[in-house]
């Protein structure tokens, strides 16, 4: 089955939470074929970073959890996005990601 997961879905894949279970039944099935789009992997990050300021994870859980997307979304399908876009958003979050204003 073609499953096409958002970035909610994949923060409970990464982060132990209500509907972590389901998820991980989704994404661990052979039977599975996993769908993300590109921006998935700035939001993630983003909700990461957002965990972080709301001090509900701290900043090597975060790290950890960024590590092991990474290294996961290699086997992911991505629907692709301009790389002129893909830079910009990643250049903003690194640079506002973990302020509040």
């Amino acid at each position: 089955m073609i499953i096409f997961l958002d970035t909610s879905a994949l923060v409970k894949f990464f982060h132990e939470e209500e509907g972590t279970a389901v998820v991980t039944g989704l994404m661990t099935s052979a039977e599975n074929e996993i769908w993300i789009s590109e921006l998935s992997k700035l939001e993630f990050a983003s909700a990461l970073y957002r965990r972080v300021r709301n001090n509900e994870i701290n900043e090597e859980s975060m790290l950890e959890a960024l590590s092991a997307f990474e290294d996961e979304a290699a086997s992911f399908n991505c629907e692709p996005l301009s790389q002129a876009t893909v830079r910009e958003a990643g250049s903003l979050l690194q640079r506002y990601g973990k302020s509040y204003a």
